[in-house]
């Protein structure tokens, strides 16, 4: 007792000591004098400061259901000063059109318009970047903890959370802008959750919503089958393969390999991969040999290809050799090797099989695209991708050089380029930077800014043609350049001597449209020579650039989305009809660049969804490659048709900033799809059309196929990794090996080749990875309750899964599913009352479906409920229980699978506190009680009435009422449907 009474006595005067020093600190922080970093409120800077550091913003997507979104932006004044001051502005970032004019269909931006009654007004800048600013007259000064709504409508929909940007930033005349605090990183915890499906569905019809964990349990259910051993040998497939059950034991200490007068690039590139010594000759076994040589193949004619193969493991002999006429095959005979010994080296007998591999790729073209425009990713990253796409056979790598929001590489001769159109930050004149774009914020220092000297881009060359690997650049043009033309504006206003010699546009050619993108100024005109001038300059230096190292073969010069309208107001002294089609025709004319080919986007080659003809474009000697990305043109078969050479992009199962899931939580854009994944990838046949594609007359034509990552949404490495792999293992074996399935439809034969891909990256491929601290993406496993046992699958098998018991208290205890193991943890009571929840996740460093990430790469965990909404699951029911949502993946050297786990039942009715005969049991989704009175008493003291109002009140109005039953153990069930009540605005 006399403990208990000094307790008392002693905690309320630590709270009013604690209340003290807070309330000085404040008086501190908000004190008018200030020295160093503190804000002198006062001053125009110090206003504008403040509200950086305290003006709190939350942005809350109401619903999309119609053609239109409507949002809810509320700002929250958490400091200790009135806002009042009237002359600052925010920028923000958004992808859509705010308060678009609903009947302009030429140009929907607005300026200046007024937000409801919230006394604030949106005008649009440039591109998708809006400011907001207080009306002189309506806006009434936001006092320290008050909140400020604000309405803000859309076009279409917003559907992702990373469709709202980071990095809101505030500034105000002659004022260094800042970052407002509260948006800034990449969590975009100002973004509130998507908790209703009117958030996340695009219309009444829209039929995903993100996955619970049934839903993942029965889409993985019949995949999740742990081959352990029994699964590919090498990603991609090879062709012919033979294996035997002998066996030799790899040491590379004890091997040697044989020097190769037509293959030392590829000895040296092997001896380096495993540190083995490079000799002349030997007399003794245990070596590695290559020679020069074409491999026979059984399976189908003879056709000579430059990179086909043959690998040989002989146990009898002790002896490795590798076969190739080129030696590009001969790289990709050591990768398969690698592959093999890759597995070994990690395994506890360290021994290869013998092994037969007669090996070749079906398409010559087999690449993948980085746009390092939207946001510039650095040439470690660039190398790092080069590893793992040799490791996965992949030969080409186009670099998206140029667009809209940046330039990134180096001209020595235009040197405006990279001074001002590499970098993004706050210049309205647009003399020192362009400005902000896609959550770059006000500052240089994001990735929204940066370039490639001549130096680094030939480091990338050197390091990609070491791995036989072409690198095809593209500057795209005529359109998606105001980069370029922002530089070349600023080097006519510095070097008025030049004249016109690198004029691509003025006020003359008009400005009478809007790309996808918001821009009216991103478009050159065909007809002006500067821009020929200009392209010669480029394309010159980049010729020069590769010369030594990787002469340059194939350019790729853009076309894509060439607004019509643009193209219509040009001013044009030539007599053309068609000055896109005059553009392309005098690239590809130019007799300084005979020996280049030439890729443009396929709709830059087509007029009225017609591809122009090869002749009319004074194609003769060299190829001309069309890029096919969109499905809205249907010119897949089109082009192929028309002779030229094809390249399948298409962006419904290849365009990698796409997300993962229908998840709101997840990153990605979702215009050609809702979402691609990896078994998406997987399946994707490079020869199939859709309905309205006509015939394929000629197949031969369609050369490759090739994956995208464009970057709008990707500003940081982590979430570069995570888009890209493991889906781009998929694409490169859809790309390199023509599956049997792919020719009969056979769905057996495809889940059954689906099954065996998906053990070996689980297996194999995804532990290089890890190795590589590469953060892949992997999908997060389905889980459900039947007949008291918990069933779990994975689209990749073969992975620890671990459960905990949540009961309040921490740190949890984490359990690994291995399958027959009895929980022995109380998770129900005997009367279905939920008393805790079950908790789960699958080891991974990283993150899943938008949740934290691990940044420092460390083994930490993230432990996510499975139980949302922790509803009740009754054990003794028959039925499957929906256990939502299993996020997290952390990656072991040794998983193991895992399928069912007993959870028992119990009895602790004792605990409650409610009697024995009233007690409530849940019977097929009613509430019954011994007496009427016995339930009115019990809703009386339990029940919890929470109403929700849906919309803000400028609009129609509708609000959700929940009745939930919680008890004294704190759990929740929801008893009743919820009622949506609407009334007029």
């Amino acid at each position: 007792m006399g403990l208990l009474r000094k307790l008392l006595i002693t905690i309320p005067l630590l709270v009013v000591c604690i209340l003290i020093l807070r309330t000085q600190y404040f008086k501190m922080r908000s004190s008018v004098a200030r020295t160093g970093d503190a804000i002198d409120y006062e001053t125009p800077q110090g206003k504008i400061d403040y509200i950086a550091q305290y003006l709190d913003v939350r942005w809350t997507v109401k619903q999309n259901l119609h053609t239109y979104a409507k949002h809810v932006l509320v700002f929250k004044n958490t400091g200790t000063h009135t806002i009042e001051d009237k002359s600052w502005k925010i920028y923000f970032h958004h992808i859509r059109i705010v308060e678009p004019k609903i009947d302009m269909i030429d140009d929907r931006y607005q300026h200046n318009i007024l937000l409801g009654q919230s006394g604030l007004r949106v005008s649009h800048v440039s591109g998708l970047l809006y400011n907001i600013f207080p009306d002189e007259d309506l806006y009434k000064p936001l006092k320290p903890s008050e909140e400020l709504s604000v309405p803000i409508m859309s076009s279409h929909f917003q559907l992702s959370k990373t469709d709202s940007f980071p990095n809101w930033y505030v500034t105000g005349p002659n004022l260094a802008p800042q970052i407002i605090k509260s948006t800034e990183g990449e969590e975009l915890e100002f973004v509130s959750s998507f908790n209703h499906p009117d958030q996340w569905k695009r219309s009444k019809e829209d039929e995903h919503n993100p996955y619970t964990a049934k839903d993942r349990y029965n889409m993985s259910k019949h995949s999740f089958k742990d081959l352990a051993k029994t699964r590919k040998t090498i990603i991609p497939t090879p062709e012919e393969v033979r294996v035997s059950e002998k066996f030799v034991v790899f040491d590379a200490s004890e091997w040697v390999i044989l020097s190769s007068v037509d293959f030392p690039s590829e000895v040296q590139f092997l001896a380096d991969k495993l540190a083995m010594k490079i000799v002349q000759k030997t007399d003794k076994d245990k070596f590695i040999q290559f020679s020069k040589g074409s491999p026979t193949f059984h399976k189908h004619i003879q056709e000579q290809n430059d990179e086909a193969y043959e690998l040989r493991v002989d146990a009898e002999l002790q002896k490795i050799s590798i076969t190739s006429p080129t030696s590009h095959g001969a790289f990709n005979g050591l990768q398969s090797l690698l592959s093999l010994i890759d597995e070994s080296v990690h395994s506890k007998e360290k021994s290869l099989h013998d092994i037969h591999i007669k090996d070749r790729p079906r398409f010559t073209y087999r690449g993948h695209m980085v746009d390092l425009s939207r946001n510039f990713h650095g040439k470690e990253t660039i190398m790092e991708l080069l590893d793992i796409m040799a490791m996965y056979k992949l030969n080409k790598l186009h670099l998206h050089l140029s667009d809209d929001d940046g330039w990134r590489l180096q001209i020595p001769q235009i040197p405006e380029l990279t001074k001002l159109g590499s970098n993004r930050c706050h210049d309205e004149k647009e003399t020192i930077c362009l400005m902000p774009s896609l959550g770059s914020g006000p500052h240089k220092t994001s990735l929204g800014s940066g370039y490639y000297t001549v130096k680094d881009y030939q480091e990338i060359l050197k390091y990609a043609n070491r791995r036989h690997i072409q690198i095809i650049p593209e500057i795209d043009m005529p359109s998606h350049m105001r980069a370029a033309l922002k530089s070349i504006t600023l080097r006519q206003q510095n070097r008025k001597d030049e004249g016109d010699l690198y004029k691509m546009t003025d006020s003359e050619d008009g400005n009478n449209y809007r790309t996808a993108q918001g821009f009216n100024d991103n478009s050159a005109n065909p007809c002006r020579q500067g821009l020929y001038n200009f392209i010669d300059v480029v394309l010159g230096t980049l010729v020069s650039i590769h010369k030594d190292i990787q002469p340059l073969t194939l350019f790729h010069l853009g076309g894509d989305e060439v607004p019509a309208r643009a193209m219509r107001d040009m001013k044009c002294s030539v007599n053309r009809n068609d000055i896109k089609q005059y553009f392309i025709e005098k690239i590809v004319g130019n007799t300084k660049f005979n020996e280049l080919s030439y890729a443009v986007w396929e709709d830059g080659l087509l007029k009225n969804n017609t591809p122009y003809s090869l002749k009319s474009l004074g194609v003769k000697e060299r190829d001309l490659y069309a890029f096919v990305w969109t499905e809205h043109h249907k010119a897949l078969f089109k082009v192929a048709n028309a002779g030229y050479k094809v390249v399948n992009c298409r962006g419904a199962y290849l365009y990698f900033d796409h997300p993962y899931e229908p998840d709101p939580e997840e990153r990605g854009l979702y215009w050609a799809t809702r979402y691609i994944n990896t078994k998406m990838v997987f399946g994707f046949d490079p020869f199939k059309g859709i309905e309205g594609y006509g015939s394929l007359d000629k197949p031969e034509n369609i050369v490759g196929m090739q994956s995208q990552l464009w970057t709008e949404l990707i500003r940081t490495k982590e979430q570069f990794d995570y888009m890209t792999y493991p889906r781009l293992q998929a694409m490169a074996e859809r790309a390199w090996h023509r599956a049997e399935w792919e020719t009969t439809a056979d769905q057996t034969e495809f889940e059954r080749d689906w099954i065996k891909f998906a053990n070996s990256l689980s297996y194999r491929e995804l532990p290089k990875l890890d190795r590589m601290h590469v953060n892949y993406r992997l999908p997060p496993p389905g889980a459900i309750i039947k007949d008291g046992i918990l069933h779990v699958a994975s689209v990749f098998p073969g992975l620890p899964i671990e459960y905990s018991v949540n009961t309040g208290s921490l740190p949890l205890v984490w359990n690994r599913v291995k399958g027959g193991e009895r929980i022995t943890e109380t998770i129900m009571n005997g009367a279905g009352w939920c008393v805790q929840t079950l908790n789960s996740h699958v080891r991974r460093s990283g993150f899943v479906s938008g949740y934290k990430k691990n940044l420092n790469n460390s083994k930490k965990l993230y432990n996510v409920p499975m139980m949302k909404y922790r509803l009740c699951v009754a054990v003794e029911e028959k039925d499957y229980y929906d256990i939502s949502d299993i996020f997290h993946y952390h990656w072991t050297t040794q998983p193991k699978s895992a399928e069912t786990s007993q959870i028992p039942q119990r009895n602790d009715i004792t605990k409650r506190d409610i009697k024995q005969e009233s007690q409530v049991k849940q019977q097929n989704g009613t509430l019954n009680v011994s007496t009427d009175q016995e339930l009115i008493n019990y809703l009386a003291k339990y029940l919890d009435v929470i109403w929700t109002v849906k919309d803000d009140p400028h609009y129609n109005t509708e609000h959700i009422l929940f009745l939930k039953i919680q008890d004294q153990k704190g759990f929740h069930k929801q008893i009743g449907k919820s009622t949506s009540l609407r009334r007029a605005s």
